[in-house]
């Protein structure tokens, strides 16, 4: 059952009357906090632009554009390797001694496992082509399809899967018996040429429950929370600093503030990097700037905080595109009354614009759709997001950035949840890491082809964009 669908953003000060590591410190903790959470989000505002150019119709040649891409980039598949002309496919765990079961045990050495090495019925698959590595189902261990579709968006994002699956001689090797350390093994099994048809994630579950005991039994959660967990604990499992959270030196706040916006965004970015340093930040992270604006002298003042997912409010009606969500996300609010923040100019609290945009964009950007609200998150939307297969965030990036980063994104993930929130199913749409033309549906532990049309549809909830230096329709 869903319990959290996003946090309203605590609003920016005019005034700055913490130190930098407290305030960033505690944004990556509590920023947003939901149930122990951290996401981006903003309430819902009336004002919707329902045309913008992250949204793009897919068109009747989106098959024809993919096979040209597949020719020039897609792999070759020979013996027991994929040929990628920016990306290898990572080494055969089976083939390199590495494959080992869900719960640690070698599968190769045991026939009796209840490892990776079978499926539930004991047998195995007889043959499995190489493009067809990743295509494996995972057992519901209670109530776990949000774990297991978090599990299989994870498995196809190629940066997480590629830091985890390296060679040997320059493998991350995280601390035994920890989260990371029981995803590196599950992912080993699900890519390994001899997987099982199904494999059960015992040992991450239990290793997620005492990281995050909210998902011990087998009560009903929500996926998206699940996945902020899993990135958390890899987050903290690969850090590259040797204390958790080591301490900076304070930080000049007259001398920031006379800084240009571009050497305040970086400064404040260097900072956070320095604090929550690991290759987790450097797929997930981007960095948003909060500007708000005094009605009454014009006196203007921005902050840059880092998001690691964007949980977008969903307009009302049936069919909305996402470019409107973005807009509602994006959009000029007013902030009076009692919300009026204090204007360090006229010293005295006025009315403000507060608005938003994207700053430094992820290489990864997971897209929260807040179906979920009311009570106990009650209530669900059930209004269909066209969220296109490619995304082009110009418009929503800061204006002096514009054109001087990628800012295209193509679609390769969904999570999605169908029923009631008191009694639903997640289940995951994928486009398979290695073969950009097929897209793989995963619900537990069944496992079937799907295709493009299937894609965008009302259950979709969480969504997994990669960037690319261009959209893959301007290949052609």
């Amino acid at each position: 059952m869903p319990t959290s669908s996003g946090a309203s953003r605590a609003r920016p000060s005019f005034s700055a009357a913490t130190d930098v590591y407290a305030r960033s410190n505690a944004l990556y903790h509590t920023y947003g906090q939901v149930n122990g959470l951290h996401r981006i989000s903003r309430p819902p505002l009336p004002k919707i632009h329902q045309n913008s150019s992250a949204t793009r119709s897919n068109s009747a040649s989106s098959s024809q554009l993919r096979q040209q891409q597949r020719a020039k980039s897609t792999s070759c598949l020979n013996g027991d390797s994929v040929l990628l002309p920016s990306r290898k496919l990572p080494p055969d765990p089976a083939a390199a001694g590495h494959h080992r079961g869900a719960n640690g045990s070698n599968a190769a050495a045991s026939s009796s496992s209840t490892s990776a090495g079978r499926s539930v019925n004991g047998r195995r698959r007889s043959s499995v082509s190489l493009h067809e590595r990743g295509m494996v189902g995972l057992s519901n261990l209670g109530n776990t399809c949000y774990m297991n579709s978090m599990v299989q968006c994870l498995s196809h994002t190629r940066p997480l899967l590629e830091l985890l699956m390296r060679s040997s001689s320059e493998s991350i090797d995280p601390p035994p018996g920890r989260l990371a350390a029981a995803y590196q093994r599950l992912m080993r099994d699900m890519w390994s040429s001899s997987a099982a048809a199904v494999i059960s994630p015992t040992e991450l579950r239990s290793r997620l429950a005492k990281f995050a005991p909210r998902f011990r039994g087998s009560g009903q959660q929500d996926s998206q929370e699940c996945l902020r967990y899993l990135l958390e604990g890899l987050h903290e499992d690969l850090s590259r600093n040797s204390e958790r959270h080591p301490r900076l030196p304070a930080i000049d706040y007259d001398q920031l503030d006379r800084l240009s916006d571009s050497e305040k965004s970086l400064v404040l970015w260097q900072r956070y990097t320095k604090l929550e340093n690991s290759p987790i930040v450097d797929i997930f992270v981007g960095q948003l700037k909060s500007t708000l604006q005094c009605c009454e002298c014009g006196h203007k003042s921005t902050t840059f905080d880092p998001f690691w997912d964007l949980a977008l409010s969903i307009p009302r009606g049936s069919r909305v595109s996402l470019a409107a969500c973005l807009d509602l996300f994006t959009d000029p609010e007013t902030l009076d009354g009692n919300e009026r923040p204090k204007c360090d100019k006229c010293k005295t609290r006025r009315r403000c614009l507060k608005s938003f945009c994207l700053y430094r964009l992820p290489t990864i950007l997971v897209i929260h759709l807040k179906r979920f609200s009311g009570e106990r998150y009650r209530t669900k939307l059930n209004t269909l997001v066209d969220y296109p297969f490619d995304l082009d965030l110009s418009e929503f990036v800061d204006t002096d950035l514009r054109g001087k980063q990628p800012a295209h994104y193509s679609l390769y993930a969904v999570s999605e949840h169908s029923g009631t929130p008191m009694g639903g199913h997640y289940t995951a749409i994928v486009r398979h890491a290695y073969a950009i033309d097929r897209w793989v549906a995963f619900s537990d532990a069944s496992v079937r082809r799907s295709s493009e049309s299937a894609v965008v549809s009302s259950q979709g909830y969480v969504l997994f964009y990669e960037r690319t230096k261009r959209s893959h329709t301007d290949y052609n």
